[in-house]
């Protein structure tokens, strides 16, 4: 939901009296301790920057209960932090609680700091320290540093959760349930992508849900050099054929199996993608008959 709207919805902006402060683009586990230093009549104001986000905007409000709104960086970029401030205030009225990340900056050239916040709001500021894992400060820097590299196994400890892309399901090149394994296709729907290569993970059919199943895959990202050369999200299910009668899906990594390679002819391409299954099973802990 766009903040702004609030300025015209007075009744609902009354409602809130805590607010969480951040670009907020990766929900990853740092946010959420943010997040559980709200009320609960607290509300989530991300300031989008749209430059490299790691979870689309309309996916964010999957991970937390509280109603997510966006703002625009531009609207706020210029101000000082009093106008900030009076800008939060004006919007709502009833603003008891600011919580914000200890780096949080804000303003003309970002110079102004959660002391400045601090100094200007009549209310509680709310500082969350940095949080660690193993010695790690969790960041979506880092983490979408680590998706680019590969390494999902630390990528979705920092998200606290698997690492997805979602989007619609669209044909393939229709070679592979003829000649190779069939594979469910992916368009991306903005979401940050991990380096190319094969990956096990799981795949649930349609809308993002709490409660859907999600079945053991693999899942190959990257430019199809061994056949078409063109570039592909798909996954194969593991162990279990369905008729795909869904619009879209949602592909979840868990551990990355191999680089992105090229086969000479199809026939070794499908005794790779055969060793590529078996890997997935052991990575994925499952046996066949356990699908």
């Amino acid at each position: 939901m766009n903040f702004l709207s609030l300025v015209k919805e007075k009744e609902k902006a009354k409602h809130f009296t805590s607010v969480a402060l951040g670009k907020f683009d990766g929900m990853h586990i740092a946010h959420q301790v943010i997040f559980k230093a709200l009320d609960y009549q607290g509300m989530i104001l991300c300031i989008e920057s749209n430059r490299g986000e790691l979870l689309p905007k309309p996916y964010r409000d999957f991970y937390t209960h509280f109603p997510i709104y966006h703002l625009a960086l531009d609207i706020v970029k210029e101000k000082n932090d009093i106008e900030f401030v009076e800008f939060l205030m004006e919007i709502l009225p009833n603003l008891k609680q600011i919580v914000v990340g200890y780096d949080f900056r804000f303003g003309k050239n970002r110079n102004y700091y959660t002391f400045d916040l601090k100094k200007h709001f009549k209310g509680e500021v709310i500082v969350i320290g940095e949080v660690f894992y193993k010695k790690l400060s969790v960041h979506s820097g880092l983490i979408k540093e680590l998706l680019i590299n590969g390494n999902l196994k630390l990528a979705n400890k920092l998200l606290g959760r698997e690492f997805e892309i979602r989007g619609k399901i669209i044909s393939g090149q229709g070679i592979g349930k003829k000649q190779l394994y069939a594979t469910i296709n992916l368009e991306n729907d903005g979401f940050l992508l991990p380096q190319e290569g094969v990956y096990a993970g799981f795949i649930q059919l349609g809308k993002q849900s709490h409660i859907a199943p999600k079945y053991p895959a693999v899942i190959f990202v990257g430019n199809r050099i061994s056949t078409d050369k063109s570039f592909a999200i798909e996954g194969h299910l593991l162990g279990i054929e369905l008729e795909v009668q869904e619009a879209e899906a949602g592909f979840y990594f868990y551990r990355k199996i191999r680089e992105n390679e090229y086969f000479d002819t199809l026939e070794a391409l499908k005794d790779q993608i055969k060793q590529d299954i078996s890997q997935a099973y052991k990575l994925l802990k499952i046996k066949p008959k356990e699908i």
